[in-house]
């Protein structure tokens, strides 16, 4: 190997060497402790801003379509007052469900007409078809608004402390309830999800207020809104407010806990009255069915029938209205 050769090998062998001493430094620098978590965080940034876009166009999408759907059924009056109220208090399928029972006791109703176990005579067909469907509809309506407020009611506190820590930490109220609306489960949640929805959508946050209060009709929500919405004229504090309302409805929900113990043996024992003529007659039928088929296959007997659930039903209610006490 001549001398020229040699030079051109240590050449190319030094090149070699400072390349890979390049890779290796620099591999070095993107893997220092700063350098890693600067890119993780633009990386998270990043994706999470795409996921916040989306689930925001997707809040967006949703509350658009509530709002031209309420306004559409509160151009129907009065009844289209009592489908949002429904949907309010059951979710989006609450009106399907209850159409579909009501038809289903219509057609239970013809049935029985039409197999001979009804009279077929005017005015019980009228209350077979007609009056009992729309009985049965109206009590499961009132039973789901009951309902509705009692577990409003319950997640209500919790969700005023929530929204006072938040205040504290200097969040806005706007934000906090779009968040109390994420954390919390139905039905306060997807009420304070809705009205967080509405905001999101440039309504002003009293017209939101307003449109909650007369959707939700309770007491309660009524003074957290006449809170917030003193709060944002008068630049005062919420939390103290917001704190004391908490503690009311605690003191509310804790009385009314305790007047349903009271009442606990009224309500169990009209129970148990309400079931004592179907256990008779199950055992008279047990042990003479003759004796028990009277009243089914005689007129007389099933004007006795028709007269003794009345006053049976007439006896349930007034033990239910005894017994539940108002607080």
């Amino acid at each position: 190997m001549n001398r020229i050769d040699a030079i051109t090998l240590i050449i190319f062998v030094s090149v070699i060497l400072v390349g890979l001493s390049v890779l290796v430094f620099m591999d070095m620098w993107r893997k220092r402790p700063s350098n890693l978590l600067r890119q993780r965080l633009h990386s998270v940034s990043g994706r999470g801003g795409s996921e916040s876009r989306e689930r925001l166009l997707q809040n967006l999408q949703r509350a658009q379509i509530e709002a031209r759907r309420r306004k559409r059924r509160e151009a129907m009056g009065g009844l289209g007052y009592h489908l949002n109220r429904l949907d309010t208090v059951a979710g989006s399928k609450g009106v399907r469900i209850l159409g579909l029972l009501m038809l289903g006791l219509v057609a239970l109703g013809l049935l029985l007409l039409a197999t001979g176990i009804l009279p077929r005579v005017l005015w019980v067909a009228l209350l077979a078809v007609l009056v009992v469907p729309l009985l049965v509809g109206a009590w499961l309506y009132r039973w789901l608004i009951n309902r509705f407020s009692r577990r409003f009611l319950n997640q209500m506190a919790d969700a005023m402390g929530m929204i006072v820590r938040a205040s504290q930490a200097g969040i806005p109220v706007t934000q906090s309830i779009h968040n109390v609306g994420l954390q919390f489960e139905a039905p306060l949640g997807a009420e304070f999800l809705r009205m967080g929805n509405s905001l999101l959508l440039g309504e002003d946050l009293e017209d939101v207020l307003d449109k909650a209060v007369r959707r939700i009709e309770l007491p309660d929500f009524t003074f957290f809104s006449v809170c917030v919405l003193l709060q944002r004229e008068s630049g005062g504090s919420i939390a103290e407010a917001l704190e004391n309302l908490s503690a009311i409805i605690r003191a509310r929900r804790d009385l009314q806990l305790k007047a349903r113990a009271l009442t606990a043996e009224g309500r169990l024992s009209g129970q148990m009255l309400s079931a004592i003529p179907f256990v008779i007659a199950g055992l008279l039928y047990a042990s003479n069915p003759q004796y028990i088929e009277m009243l089914f296959i005689t007129d007389g007997g099933r004007k006795l029938l028709w007269v003794a659930g009345g006053m049976l039903l007439v006896g349930i209610l007034s033990i239910r209205h005894i017994a539940n006490l108002r607080v």
